[in-house]
Protein backbone atom coordinates (compact mmCIF):
# COMPACT_ATOMS: atom_id res chain seq x y z
CA UNK A 1 0.00 0.00 0.00
CA UNK A 2 1.47 3.44 -1.02
CA UNK A 3 1.78 6.06 1.43
CA UNK A 4 -1.81 8.21 0.46
CA UNK A 5 -3.42 5.08 0.21
CA UNK A 6 -2.60 4.45 4.04
CA UNK A 7 -3.04 7.85 4.67
CA UNK A 8 -6.32 7.57 3.46
CA UNK A 9 -7.47 4.02 4.76
CA UNK A 10 -6.21 5.95 8.42
CA UNK A 11 -8.52 8.65 7.82
CA UNK A 12 -11.33 6.42 7.27
CA UNK A 13 -11.22 4.13 9.80
CA UNK A 14 -10.90 7.17 12.39
CA UNK A 15 -14.07 8.85 10.98
CA UNK A 16 -15.48 5.25 11.39
CA UNK A 17 -13.97 5.24 15.33
CA UNK A 18 -15.75 8.69 15.80
CA UNK A 19 -19.23 7.80 14.52
CA UNK A 20 -18.95 4.93 16.52
CA UNK A 21 -18.21 6.69 19.61
CA UNK A 22 -21.08 9.05 19.13
CA UNK A 23 -23.41 6.61 19.09
CA UNK A 24 -25.09 6.41 22.31
CA UNK A 25 -25.29 2.83 24.05
CA UNK A 26 -28.61 1.20 23.73
CA UNK A 27 -30.50 1.82 26.54
CA UNK A 28 -31.37 -1.46 28.79
CA UNK A 29 -34.99 -2.60 28.62
CA UNK A 30 -36.49 -1.68 32.13
CA UNK A 31 -36.96 -4.87 32.92
CA UNK A 32 -36.71 -6.54 36.98
CA UNK A 33 -34.49 -9.16 36.70
CA UNK A 34 -35.86 -13.04 37.60
CA UNK A 35 -33.19 -14.44 40.03
CA UNK A 36 -31.25 -11.22 41.48
CA UNK A 37 -33.13 -11.32 44.58
CA UNK A 38 -30.47 -10.82 47.47
CA UNK A 39 -31.29 -11.63 51.06
CA UNK A 40 -30.49 -7.91 53.23
CA UNK A 41 -31.61 -8.98 56.57
CA UNK A 42 -33.40 -11.87 58.31
CA UNK A 43 -36.99 -11.23 56.50
CA UNK A 44 -36.16 -8.95 53.66
CA UNK A 45 -35.19 -9.22 49.89
CA UNK A 46 -34.60 -6.68 47.45
CA UNK A 47 -34.73 -7.30 43.58
CA UNK A 48 -31.76 -4.50 43.15
CA UNK A 49 -32.39 -1.96 39.72
CA UNK A 50 -29.11 -2.96 38.58
CA UNK A 51 -29.31 1.08 38.32
CA UNK A 52 -31.40 0.48 35.22
CA UNK A 53 -33.95 3.63 34.29
CA UNK A 54 -37.09 2.70 34.97
CA UNK A 55 -36.72 0.01 37.20
CA UNK A 56 -37.08 0.07 41.00
CA UNK A 57 -35.54 -1.98 43.60
CA UNK A 58 -37.99 -4.24 44.46
CA UNK A 59 -38.33 -5.23 47.82
CA UNK A 60 -39.79 -8.34 49.53
CA UNK A 61 -40.37 -8.74 53.35
CA UNK A 62 -41.41 -12.36 54.85
CA UNK A 63 -42.99 -13.28 57.44
CA UNK A 64 -44.16 -16.96 58.72
CA UNK A 65 -48.09 -16.13 57.87
CA UNK A 66 -47.71 -13.33 54.65
CA UNK A 67 -45.53 -11.29 52.58
CA UNK A 68 -45.04 -7.99 51.50
CA UNK A 69 -44.22 -6.99 47.85
CA UNK A 70 -42.50 -3.54 47.70
CA UNK A 71 -43.22 -2.25 44.51
CA UNK A 72 -43.85 -3.90 41.04
CA UNK A 73 -42.14 -2.40 37.84
CA UNK A 74 -43.53 -1.28 34.70
CA UNK A 75 -46.24 -3.44 33.55
CA UNK A 76 -47.74 -6.97 34.01
CA UNK A 77 -44.44 -8.04 32.23
CA UNK A 78 -42.29 -7.03 35.12
CA UNK A 79 -45.63 -7.58 37.82
CA UNK A 80 -45.25 -11.44 36.60
CA UNK A 81 -41.15 -11.40 37.58
CA UNK A 82 -42.06 -10.07 40.78
CA UNK A 83 -44.91 -12.20 41.80
CA UNK A 84 -42.74 -15.15 40.96
CA UNK A 85 -39.50 -13.91 43.49
CA UNK A 86 -42.39 -13.22 46.01
CA UNK A 87 -43.49 -16.83 46.02
CA UNK A 88 -40.13 -18.04 46.00
CA UNK A 89 -38.83 -15.87 48.67
CA UNK A 90 -42.23 -16.70 50.88
CA UNK A 91 -43.91 -19.78 49.61
CA UNK A 92 -47.42 -20.65 50.54
CA UNK A 93 -47.76 -17.59 51.80
CA UNK A 94 -50.22 -14.92 51.39
CA UNK A 95 -49.24 -11.34 49.39
CA UNK A 96 -49.59 -7.96 50.38
CA UNK A 97 -48.73 -5.58 48.10
CA UNK A 98 -47.82 -1.93 47.87
CA UNK A 99 -46.00 1.33 46.03
CA UNK A 100 -43.34 3.61 46.77
CA UNK A 101 -45.45 6.19 44.95
CA UNK A 102 -48.02 5.98 41.69
CA UNK A 103 -45.42 6.33 39.06
CA UNK A 104 -45.79 3.48 36.36
CA UNK A 105 -43.00 1.66 37.21
CA UNK A 106 -43.58 1.43 41.49
CA UNK A 107 -46.93 0.59 40.40
CA UNK A 108 -48.32 -0.53 37.01
CA UNK A 109 -46.97 -4.19 37.10
CA UNK A 110 -49.85 -4.52 40.32
CA UNK A 111 -52.03 -6.46 37.34
CA UNK A 112 -50.06 -9.57 37.30
CA UNK A 113 -50.64 -10.31 40.93
CA UNK A 114 -53.86 -12.76 41.98
CA UNK A 115 -56.91 -11.13 42.98
CA UNK A 116 -56.35 -12.42 46.33
CA UNK A 117 -53.30 -10.18 46.99
CA UNK A 118 -54.29 -7.56 48.84
CA UNK A 119 -53.27 -3.86 47.19
CA UNK A 120 -52.63 -1.24 50.63
CA UNK A 121 -52.70 2.26 49.65
CA UNK A 122 -52.15 5.73 51.03
CA UNK A 123 -55.46 8.29 51.35
CA UNK A 124 -52.81 10.56 49.11
CA UNK A 125 -51.44 8.00 46.71
CA UNK A 126 -55.16 7.70 45.82
CA UNK A 127 -55.53 11.46 45.37
CA UNK A 128 -52.69 11.54 43.41
CA UNK A 129 -54.08 8.27 41.22
CA UNK A 130 -57.37 10.32 41.26
CA UNK A 131 -56.04 13.55 40.07
CA UNK A 132 -53.12 12.27 37.38
CA UNK A 133 -54.73 9.03 36.09
CA UNK A 134 -52.15 7.54 33.37
CA UNK A 135 -50.96 10.54 32.44
CA UNK A 136 -47.36 9.80 33.19
CA UNK A 137 -47.60 6.65 31.98
CA UNK A 138 -48.68 7.88 28.60
CA UNK A 139 -45.56 9.91 29.11
CA UNK A 140 -43.42 6.54 29.81
CA UNK A 141 -44.90 5.26 26.48
CA UNK A 142 -43.88 7.35 24.37
CA UNK A 143 -40.28 6.91 25.22
CA UNK A 144 -40.09 4.33 23.26
CA UNK A 145 -41.58 1.12 21.65
CA UNK A 146 -40.55 -1.33 24.55
CA UNK A 147 -42.23 1.00 27.40
CA UNK A 148 -45.12 0.76 25.35
CA UNK A 149 -45.87 -2.63 25.25
CA UNK A 150 -44.84 -3.30 28.73
CA UNK A 151 -47.94 -0.60 29.18
CA UNK A 152 -50.28 -1.51 27.09
CA UNK A 153 -53.61 -1.89 29.12
CA UNK A 154 -51.94 -0.87 32.71
CA UNK A 155 -54.16 0.09 35.12
CA UNK A 156 -54.52 1.34 38.90
CA UNK A 157 -54.88 -1.60 41.29
CA UNK A 158 -58.02 -0.37 43.20
CA UNK A 159 -56.99 -1.02 46.93
CA UNK A 160 -58.13 -3.55 49.44
CA UNK A 161 -56.75 -1.40 52.48
CA UNK A 162 -56.60 2.25 52.61
CA UNK A 163 -54.67 4.33 55.37
CA UNK A 164 -54.13 7.75 56.45
CA UNK A 165 -51.05 8.46 58.18
CA UNK A 166 -49.69 5.12 59.44
CA UNK A 167 -50.79 1.62 58.58
CA UNK A 168 -49.03 -1.13 60.81
CA UNK A 169 -49.21 -4.73 59.16
CA UNK A 170 -48.02 -8.33 60.56
CA UNK A 171 -47.03 -10.65 58.69
CA UNK A 172 -46.31 -13.38 61.46
CA UNK A 173 -43.71 -12.69 63.55
CA UNK A 174 -42.50 -9.48 61.13
CA UNK A 175 -43.79 -6.58 61.69
CA UNK A 176 -44.31 -3.69 58.79
CA UNK A 177 -44.69 0.05 59.29
CA UNK A 178 -46.06 1.69 56.26
CA UNK A 179 -45.62 5.61 56.53
CA UNK A 180 -47.74 8.34 54.08
CA UNK A 181 -44.65 10.62 53.82
CA UNK A 182 -45.97 13.20 51.01
CA UNK A 183 -45.47 15.62 49.69
CA UNK A 184 -42.24 15.09 48.93
CA UNK A 185 -40.86 13.69 45.50
CA UNK A 186 -44.86 12.58 45.01
CA UNK A 187 -48.09 14.37 47.08
CA UNK A 188 -48.37 10.52 47.91
CA UNK A 189 -45.01 9.00 48.88
CA UNK A 190 -45.11 5.99 51.05
CA UNK A 191 -42.25 4.70 53.70
CA UNK A 192 -42.03 1.13 54.60
CA UNK A 193 -40.08 0.10 57.62
CA UNK A 194 -38.93 -3.09 59.41
CA UNK A 195 -38.67 -2.45 62.75
CA UNK A 196 -37.18 -5.90 64.19
CA UNK A 197 -34.54 -5.16 60.71
CA UNK A 198 -34.24 -1.78 60.77
CA UNK A 199 -34.64 -1.41 57.08
CA UNK A 200 -36.35 0.89 55.55
CA UNK A 201 -37.84 1.35 51.71
CA UNK A 202 -37.33 5.31 51.25
CA UNK A 203 -38.86 5.52 48.02
CA UNK A 204 -37.51 8.66 46.16
CA UNK A 205 -37.70 10.38 49.54
CA UNK A 206 -34.11 9.50 50.08
CA UNK A 207 -31.45 7.85 47.30
CA UNK A 208 -28.19 8.51 45.94
CA UNK A 209 -29.25 10.82 42.56
CA UNK A 210 -30.70 14.28 43.18
CA UNK A 211 -34.03 14.73 44.45
CA UNK A 212 -36.85 15.42 41.58
CA UNK A 213 -39.63 17.28 43.05
CA UNK A 214 -41.74 15.72 40.62
CA UNK A 215 -45.39 16.83 41.87
CA UNK A 216 -46.99 20.16 42.04
CA UNK A 217 -47.53 19.26 45.76
CA UNK A 218 -43.77 18.53 46.49
CA UNK A 219 -42.39 20.66 49.41
CA UNK A 220 -38.87 21.07 50.27
CA UNK A 221 -39.74 21.87 53.83
CA UNK A 222 -41.99 18.96 54.37
CA UNK A 223 -39.55 17.24 52.50
CA UNK A 224 -36.71 17.70 55.04
CA UNK A 225 -39.57 17.08 58.13
CA UNK A 226 -39.26 13.38 56.32
CA UNK A 227 -35.86 13.02 56.58
CA UNK A 228 -35.95 13.68 60.01
CA UNK A 229 -38.61 11.63 60.60
CA UNK A 230 -36.28 8.52 58.27
CA UNK A 231 -33.44 9.30 61.07
CA UNK A 232 -35.22 9.04 64.20
CA UNK A 233 -36.31 5.34 62.32
CA UNK A 234 -32.04 4.52 62.98
CA UNK A 235 -31.85 2.34 60.10
CA UNK A 236 -29.23 0.06 59.06
CA UNK A 237 -30.37 -0.61 55.47
CA UNK A 238 -32.10 1.93 53.44
CA UNK A 239 -33.57 0.44 50.09
CA UNK A 240 -34.00 3.66 47.93
CA UNK A 241 -36.17 3.28 44.72
CA UNK A 242 -33.35 3.68 42.64
CA UNK A 243 -29.92 3.14 42.59
CA UNK A 244 -26.78 1.87 45.32
CA UNK A 245 -28.35 0.70 48.74
CA UNK A 246 -26.69 1.96 51.64
CA UNK A 247 -27.50 3.20 54.69
CA UNK A 248 -28.34 6.55 56.66
CA UNK A 249 -25.99 8.70 54.22
CA UNK A 250 -28.93 8.54 51.81
CA UNK A 251 -31.16 10.42 54.42
CA UNK A 252 -27.91 12.78 55.21
CA UNK A 253 -26.81 13.46 52.09
CA UNK A 254 -30.63 14.42 50.99
CA UNK A 255 -30.96 16.87 53.78
CA UNK A 256 -27.79 18.48 53.44
CA UNK A 257 -28.44 19.14 50.10
CA UNK A 258 -32.30 20.33 50.43
CA UNK A 259 -30.78 22.51 53.16
CA UNK A 260 -27.91 24.11 51.08
CA UNK A 261 -30.52 24.68 48.24
CA UNK A 262 -33.54 26.01 50.84
CA UNK A 263 -30.86 28.55 52.59
CA UNK A 264 -29.00 30.17 49.76
CA UNK A 265 -32.09 30.35 47.64
CA UNK A 266 -33.94 32.33 50.52
CA UNK A 267 -30.66 34.64 50.75
CA UNK A 268 -30.90 35.25 47.16
CA UNK A 269 -34.06 36.08 47.15
CA UNK A 270 -33.70 38.70 49.97
CA UNK A 271 -31.25 39.33 47.85
CA UNK A 272 -33.29 41.10 45.30
CA UNK A 273 -32.63 38.24 43.08
CA UNK A 274 -35.87 36.48 40.63
CA UNK A 275 -36.52 32.79 41.03
CA UNK A 276 -34.68 32.49 37.05
CA UNK A 277 -31.94 34.40 38.30
CA UNK A 278 -31.80 32.33 41.52
CA UNK A 279 -31.87 29.06 39.79
CA UNK A 280 -29.06 30.54 37.28
CA UNK A 281 -26.71 31.63 40.02
CA UNK A 282 -27.11 28.08 41.65
CA UNK A 283 -26.28 26.30 39.33
CA UNK A 284 -23.49 27.93 38.43
CA UNK A 285 -22.04 27.16 42.13
CA UNK A 286 -23.64 24.14 42.61
CA UNK A 287 -22.78 22.09 39.29
CA UNK A 288 -19.99 20.46 39.89
CA UNK A 289 -21.01 18.68 43.00
CA UNK A 290 -24.67 18.30 41.97
CA UNK A 291 -24.90 18.01 38.28
CA UNK A 292 -28.49 17.42 37.60
CA UNK A 293 -29.26 20.85 36.13
CA UNK A 294 -33.30 20.15 35.73
CA UNK A 295 -33.56 18.71 39.28
CA UNK A 296 -31.18 21.55 41.00
CA UNK A 297 -33.41 23.97 39.10
CA UNK A 298 -37.01 21.84 40.50
CA UNK A 299 -35.23 22.02 43.89
CA UNK A 300 -34.68 25.88 43.69
CA UNK A 301 -37.61 26.90 42.36
CA UNK A 302 -39.54 25.33 45.28
CA UNK A 303 -37.55 26.46 47.87
CA UNK A 304 -38.03 30.03 46.38
CA UNK A 305 -41.93 29.74 45.72
CA UNK A 306 -41.93 28.21 49.49
CA UNK A 307 -39.82 31.86 50.71
CA UNK A 308 -42.40 33.69 49.19
CA UNK A 309 -44.95 32.44 50.23
CA UNK A 310 -44.15 32.89 53.41
CA UNK A 311 -43.09 36.28 53.08
CA UNK A 312 -46.46 37.26 52.09
CA UNK A 313 -48.42 38.83 54.37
Amino acid sequence: MNRSAALLSAVVLALAGAAHAQTPPARPAPMVMAGSAQKVSAHVFVLPDRSTPLVPNVGVIVGTRAALVVDTGMGDKNGAIVLAEARKAAPGRALYLVSTHFHPEHDLGAGAFPASTKMIRSQDEIADIDEFGLARAKTFSGFSAVNAELLKGAQYRKADIVFDQAYDLDLGGVKVKILAMGPDHTRGDTAIFVPGDAVLFAGDVAMKAQPAFASPYSNLDHWLDSLDRFAGLKPKVVVPSHGPMGGIELVDGYRFYLMTVRNRTRALKSGGASADQAVAQMTAELKSQYPDGGRLAGAVRAAYAEASAQAAP
